[in-house]
């Protein structure tokens, strides 16, 4: 082999560990920048809801007060009367009807079905309504802001189609969640963190 040749391959060598190189430190995927959302651990939610199964659908208006340690989602029918609340603690969970029924459940997994219409997965809602992908979950794409615009969790895909504002801080203001025949759409009026 000439010299000429020798080094042209080892300058063809040196380009691509060069590349190599180059790839070794590109940036973090996009799912470690959605993941350094600030998450509270605690809010004051209001806002509309539509639901439905595939068969049976319905709306209202939802409050909801989420703790590290509670939840309290009321929800109200389209005349602006309570349809439901549930309370949900350490030590279980009670569903009240505006017909005045209790209902007792170990935890509220077992009667959020019966509150929205679907069974959504409660660890992951709080961080749904932050636009942030609780553990386990992907998320699969964002805007142009760097906020998720789509996350997979738990078999449910949930799309951020509207934020409050253009900031990358910006709270969600319009979800779209589905899983399979199940959707779920939810507009924030309002969401503001407690102490």
């Amino acid at each position: 082999m000439s010299r000429t040749a020798l080094i042209a391959r080892r300058a063809a060598l040196a380009a691509v560990l060069a590349l190599l190189a180059g790839c070794a430190t590109q940036p973090a995927p996009p799912a470690t920048v959605a993941a350094a959302r600030p998450v509270f651990p605690a809010f004051e939610l209001a806002g509309r809801l539509s639901a439905t199964d595939g068969e049976r659908g319905a709306s209202g208006r939802l409050d909801w007060i989420h703790t590290p340690s509670s939840d309290e989602w009321t929800v109200y029918n389209p005349l602006g009367q309570v349809a439901a609340q549930l309370v949900s603690t350490p030590l279980g969970a009670e569903l009240r009807t505006a017909e005045g029924r209790a209902v007792q459940a170990s935890d509220a997994r077992e009667l959020i079905p019966r509150l929205v219409g679907v069974p959504v997965p409660l660890d992951g809602l709080s961080h749904w309504v932050q636009a942030s992908a609780p553990p386990g979950a992907r998320v699969l794409a964002l805007d142009a802001a760097g906020r998720p615009a789509r996350i997979s969790d738990e078999g449910w895909i949930i799309d951020y189609r509207e934020y409050a504002g253009p900031e990358p801080t910006a709270r969600p203001r319009r979800i779209d969640a589905h899983w399979g025949d199940a959707q779920l759409r939810l507009i924030i009026d309002e969401w503001t963190p407690l102490p």
